[in-house]
């Protein structure tokens, strides 16, 4: 996905849509002519009729651009009108000034932007790039279908009407559909297969490593507005969907019960959530690879292995570097519990506990602070990441923690 490190090119999507529109209205407007000629004959013709109504439908976002660009218009007309009639250079430099700041007003407005895009920037979808995705596909697939139906209708009506003609420019304007369909693809593919700065790598990822996830989609730095608010289940939640956990959990000290507690719930469960901290190299090397076994007799309480806190929250005091987090899946199978009564300097360095258990868990005395090692990188099944915003200047650069700003309440 190197091919998505262009914030210049992120930026202008918004420009870029809307000069498609401007073609496609342009489109429109030949069709319009076309249709009601008088030589053409199809304002009588049912089929044509119904072709057109359909296509119009299609074309409703080329038809806001094109009254946006009439009020414009008409803003400039009534603005020259103003100044022929003034008499006082002074009210004919403000009304120029008030004009020009009107309009770009208007133009860099975003909320009536998506409005004329059809394109619902609605809280839900910061947190959800595919569902957003998925509605954009399905506003563009009915476009596409009513307008397939209408080239066939065109086509139909009867060779003694301009309908072929018609059929010919309709069907030029399914490109504009097409290219606004790359648009979304790509703007989805920046959000859902987010790459931070620091991912300069082309190499292929981790069958393991599902996302990255932007850093201002994690906890204090949510819009907390509708659809983009911390789940209300807090640690009750049952949701176990990683970029659940990481993007509506993060500030949750325990988003889940004990292992032994799990359990005791549900015997033979064996999968569990974990988070790891790291620096932000380290997590490009296990997002392109795999996680690396600690051997280190300093940092290694429970033995030898890979290294996990019960919570988000509580792996800060624990990590021996920072930068970037990991939430993974688990596969725990058997399970050797500590507490502080036990015998841990035991374990400290060793893989002795190897030869009979999979995972050691720690039972800290205050239950947030739990964490566990794993002996083998095989058990870490899938994971999701978000790297510190200190080391990933690219939510800036592209602006996807201001892409949202203006939008007040759920869609436009």
């Amino acid at each position: 996905m190197c091919w998505c490190n262009l914030a210049c090119c992120y930026k202008a999507l918004p420009l870029y849509t809307a000069v498609i529109l401007f073609v496609e209205f342009i489109l429109v407007i030949v069709r319009i002519a076309i249709f009601f000629s008088p030589s053409s004959q199809l304002v009588t013709n049912s089929q044509a009729v119904a072709g057109f109504i359909l296509d119009w439908i299609s074309s409703l976002a080329a038809t806001l651009l094109g009254i946006l660009v009439a009020v414009t218009i008409l803003l400039i007309l009534l603005a020259i009108l103003a100044a022929l009639c003034s008499s006082r250079n002074k009210v004919h430099s403000n009304n120029e000034t008030s004009t020009s700041s009107t309009l770009k007003d208007l133009w860099r407005n975003k909320p009536l932007q998506r409005l004329i895009q059809l394109n619902c920037n609605c809280p839900c979808y910061i947190a959800r790039p595919k569902a957003r995705f998925i509605a954009r596909l399905v506003f563009l697939l009915v476009c596409f279908i009513f307008r397939i139906i209408a080239i066939a209708l065109y086509a139909s009506a009867g060779s003694n009407t301009n309908g072929s003609s018609l059929a010919v420019v309709c069907a030029i304007s399914l490109a504009c559909l097409a290219i606004i369909f790359l648009i979304d693809l790509y703007h989805y593919c920046v959000w859902w297969h987010y790459r931070p700065q620091c991912d300069t790598r082309c190499s292929l990822l981790s069958k393991k490593h599902k996302r990255y996830i932007p850093y201002h989609l994690i906890g204090v730095n949510r819009t907390m507005r509708l659809g983009d608010k911390p789940c209300p289940d807090g640690f009750q939640c049952r949701n176990r969907r990683l970029e659940h956990i990481l993007i509506f959990h993060s500030e949750d000290f325990k988003p889940q019960e004990r292992y032994s507690q799990v359990q005791q719930k549900n015997p033979g469960e064996t999968l569990y959530i974990g988070f790891h901290r790291t620096n932000a190299e380290a997590a490009v090397s296990i997002a392109h690879s795999d996680f690396a076994i600690s051997t280190n007799p300093q940092t290694t309480m429970l033995g030898q292995g890979v290294y996990f806190a019960r919570s988000m929250a509580e792996t800060e005091g624990k990590a021996n570097s920072a930068g970037a987090y990991v939430c993974a899946e688990i596969q725990m199978g058997r399970v050797k519990d500590v507490s502080p009564g036990s015998n841990i300097n035991a374990l400290r360095g060793t893989r002795d506990w190897w030869a009979t258990y999979d995972t050691v868990y720690y039972n800290h005395p205050n239950d947030s602070r739990d964490e566990f090692c794993v002996k083998s990188p095989d058990q870490i099944l899938r994971w999701v990441m978000v790297v510190d915003a200190e080391c990933d200047k690219k939510v800036q650069n592209y602006g996807l923690n201001t892409e949202f700003d203006d939008t007040k309440c759920g869609c436009i």
